[in-house]
């Protein structure tokens, strides 16, 4: 009895230790793509993206098959006028992206269409998007319209830390929710 709950103390520390996904990425001059995962306040990292690609393995292609089907679109349509479901879905997206925090040290954006008006347009959409990034914004925060030329220049780098614990319960508090197991058990499986 004492072993397994020294067990379950040692798994519960080990899940409220925070892991950070640190990402960079630069779509123009020298590329970048990377996501490093760090967890144990940092002692432990690995690299996530971009994948080594092993030589020995290829992955077989399996042929389509026509013959499988999924739930109908009336059944989808039916869990999707279930307001208490997709409420529900709706909060557990949003608490699970509230938990993540996000910290941007770099953010950088050139876009432009190459005919001002169009870029004007576009702009008019993008533009509001500084506001709300500048709230997870750490240094930098630039995005700006480019009028005469056509481009779409990203530098981006910053972190996402999450708590596993955190997030399993949010999970899992959807999950095992009486609305979900009613709508798949119901209403998607087409049992009453």
């Amino acid at each position: 009895m004492l072993t397994a709950f020294i067990i379950l103390f040692l798994i519960f520390l080990l899940l409220i230790i925070p892991v950070e996904f640190v990402f960079n990425y630069k779509n123009f001059e020298n590329p970048v793509k990377k996501v490093i995962l760090s967890w144990f306040f940092g002692i432990i990292s690995f690299e996530v993206y971009p994948i080594k690609a092993s030589s020995k393995e290829k992955k077989e292609v399996k042929p389509h098959s026509e013959n499988k089907k999924g739930p109908g679109f009336s059944k989808i349509r039916k869990i999707l006028g279930n307001s208490k479901f997709t409420g529900k879905t709706y909060n557990t997206v949003r608490r699970l992206l509230s938990s993540a925090k996000p910290k941007l040290n770099r953010f950088y954006l050139r876009i432009g269409l190459g005919d001002p008006a169009d870029t004007g347009l576009l702009w008019g959409l993008i533009g509001p998007l500084s506001g709300i990034l500048y709230v997870y914004a750490e240094k930098d925060l630039v995005i700006e319209p480019d009028f005469l030329d056509p481009a779409f220049d990203v530098e981006t780098e910053g972190t996402i830390t999450i708590i596993p614990l955190e997030m399993l319960y949010i999970s899992f508090s959807y999950i095992f929710s009486p609305v979900v197991i009613k709508t798949y058990w119901f209403d998607l499986r087409g049992t009453s």
